[in-house]
């Protein structure tokens, strides 16, 4: 455990270099006990499985980076964070978005790219109106809803590497902004 601030803001819990058997398998138990105080907390490249429904009391945290890990759920009292404004779950198993992310209201930024999920309810990810980026590049979605374009905020949207065939490669190689305003196009009336 290292803080990278003196006045305990932020932590980083990384297993670094070390062999695979030493990564950490859980939060450790210090990390609750500055539950007031943490805003940033970096626990990228472990071989975390499930988190502490603690996590859902860290109210004062902003960011969040698990990626590297293998999770594939979020407890249900994560949904608690509804100052996060930043979400990493990049790199793990999951096969759905997590529940628990649609009731955090401040998240700007959701990355979930490189796990296995097949597919997106755009009607809940609508509700998040401060979202500005979703990453779900290298996923399984069959489908990419017309309705993620609807997202209030939403200026990046990253999709390459589903099994998807419309929109073409084309239209993602154009960028976000051209792949929204394709699904803006395709939204039923």
């Amino acid at each position: 455990l290292k803080f990278r601030s003196s006045n305990a803001t932020k932590a980083l819990i990384s297993a670094g270099r070390k062999q695979w058997y030493q990564r950490r398998v859980r939060v450790p138990e210090q990390v609750f006990n500055l539950r007031g105080t943490l805003q940033e907390l970096e626990l990228g490249q472990n071989n975390i499985r499930d988190l502490s429904p603690e996590m859902g009391k860290m109210l004062r945290l902003r960011k969040l980076n698990l990626v590297n890990n293998n999770i594939k759920e979020l407890p249900a009292e994560m949904s608690a964070l509804v100052a996060l404004e930043d979400l990493n779950l990049s790199h793990n198993k999951l096969t759905e978005i997590p529940e628990t992310i649609y009731s955090m209201a401040a998240l700007c930024s959701l990355i979930l790219s490189n796990n296995q999920i097949a597919k997106v309810d755009p009607s809940k990810l609508i509700g998040l109106t401060s979202l500005v980026c979703i990453d779900l590049e290298n996923n399984n979605i069959g489908r990419l809803p017309p309705e993620l374009s609807l997202i209030p905020s939403l200026r990046t949207l990253l999709v390459m590497g589903n099994s998807f065939k419309i929109p073409r490669a084309d239209v993602l190689a154009r960028g976000s902004s051209e792949v929204i305003a394709w699904l803006k196009n395709k939204v039923p009336l």
